[in-house]
């Protein structure tokens, strides 16, 4: 398993950084932003969901389908080393900053000077960062993403939060507890190397109807992005008592219920740093993991245990937070999302299907780790009048790294032939390959791999 241990060489990161942001300030280049609406087109108050029906209907039926990383059972001195680093003056300072703006009702000018606050602390930790610009019929904004990328694999996890509030206060919890995890876990993570892929996303247009979460998970699934978790903090630092600091709520749907019993068995693998024990709520459509289960993703949604008494209202300040409670549900936050960008799986590929006596399909093992419950198939159709339909399947228990193993199939038919094999396993996404040939009899010519 390779080590999260190894630090970063962001020296030339800085450097192509700091000649980008010298290009962005030559007059006439601007940056991206959130443009301004007025007060008088405001969206009707309150502005969170009330329900489902005021929601886009999306239709969609199913995003690719991607290998679950497995949950822990021993603590790692690698994700110790990252909780240890996140602490609550760290966490303070993010949401100070962030307060500071005021209210941040998206197309106002606070919420573009939170915007541009993110993007540049973004930009400070060498990460690549971007502004997702909308535009809705309610609303225009900016979401700003920053992205961490993996060594082997194209695989994604995102944390996110939405840093946009209602106008009537400074949303120092909803949502300023979530975007400062967000900060504090770009910060720290910044500085190592992980297996895949991590975003860093902080949404705006949330309090008037999920609207940048929407357009940014609209935009990823048309992309044919491959995302494996989103892990949503929205509400994570309210705990009036002794007993509501030890205690949190996570919402899933049923395919993202993997995520739960990841989280849950962080939480027991590293108590000494967390201390939260979470409930599953099941599912709700009232925060920025919503889209993505419409779209197919896996996502949870974590929130505090006792809602904020203070929501939506002047008094949502740092002042009636619990800042001890908002860093331990943070360190869960990070120690789940570090576990499983840190978790080298197995890569199956197909490298070649030929013909001969029959048709042979060859897969290799080209990752880092053990496939294990490996499934492959070949799948002919075609043929005089169509009649060829045959399927076969074998099933392997393990295939090491730069191991390699094939299925044969033989078949007695005429014709043009057409071939589809696949290959998967437990822990690893599934390979398909396409190809097309003739058969007379058992013999099988002129195959050709399909791109």
């Amino acid at each position: 398993m390779k080590t999260i241990l190894k630090k970063r060489n962001i020296f030339w990161n800085i450097s192509i950084v700091s000649i980008i942001t010298c290009l962005l300030i030559i007059p006439g280049y601007t940056l991206a932003g959130t443009p301004n609406i007025s007060l008088d087109d405001a969206p009707p108050m309150p502005a969170y969901i009330e329900s489902k029906e005021d929601l886009v209907d999306v239709p969609v039926i199913q995003s690719q389908s991607l290998s679950h990383p497995m949950s822990p059972t021993t603590t790692n001195v690698n994700i110790v080393d990252l909780l240890q680093q996140l602490n609550e003056t760290l966490l303070r300072g993010y949401l100070e900053n962030l307060t500071s703006f005021g209210p941040r009702a998206t197309g106002t000018e606070g919420c573009d000077q939170a915007a541009h606050y993110i993007h540049g602390t973004f930009q400070e930790m060498g990460l690549a960062v971007r502004y997702h610009n909308y535009t809705d019929d309610r609303v225009s904004g900016s979401n700003v993403e920053a992205t961490l990328y993996g060594l082997d694999s194209t695989n994604i996890f995102i944390i996110c939060g939405h840093y946009d509030t209602v106008y009537s206060g400074p949303g120092a919890d909803d949502d300023g507890s979530g975007v400062a995890a967000v900060l504090a876990a770009a910060e720290i993570m910044s500085k190592y190397e992980f297996d895949h892929t991590i975003r860093f996303v902080a949404f705006s247009g949330e309090e008037q109807g999920l609207i940048g979460s929407y357009h940014y998970v609209e935009d990823a699934y048309n992309n044919n992005e491959p995302i494996v978790a989103v892990l949503n903090a929205d509400m994570i630092g309210f705990a009036p008592s002794a007993s509501d600091g030890l205690k949190g709520k996570i919402y899933e749907n049923d395919a993202s219920e993997w995520i739960v019993t990841f989280t849950k068995d962080i939480s027991q693998v590293y108590a000494e740093y967390i201390g939260i024990e979470l409930t599953a709520q099941g599912e709700t459509w009232g925060s920025d993991h919503y889209y993505f289960w419409d779209y197919g993703y896996d996502a949870v949604f974590y929130a505090e245990f006792n809602f904020n008494d203070y929501y939506h209202s002047a008094d949502d300040t740092i002042a009636h937070m619990n800042m001890t409670y908002a860093t331990r549900f943070s360190r869960l936050i990070l120690a789940t999302l570090a576990e499983m960008a840190q978790q080298p799986r197995p890569v199956l590929e197909i490298t070649d299907i030929s013909g001969g006596f029959g048709v042979t399909a060859y897969f290799t093992n080209i990752g880092d780790e053990t496939a294990t419950d490996v499934t492959a198939r070949i799948i002919i159709t075609g043929g005089i009048f169509g009649f060829v339909n045959k399927s076969s399947t074998t099933e392997i228990a393990v295939i090491n790294p730069e191991g390699s193993a094939q299925l044969k199939t033989t078949l007695f038919k005429f014709g043009k032939i057409y071939i589809t094999a696949t290959v998967d396993a437990s822990n690893a996404d599934q390979a398909t390959k396409h190809a097309v040939g003739f058969i007379i009899g058992p013999v099988v010519f002129n195959l050709v791999n399909l791109p």
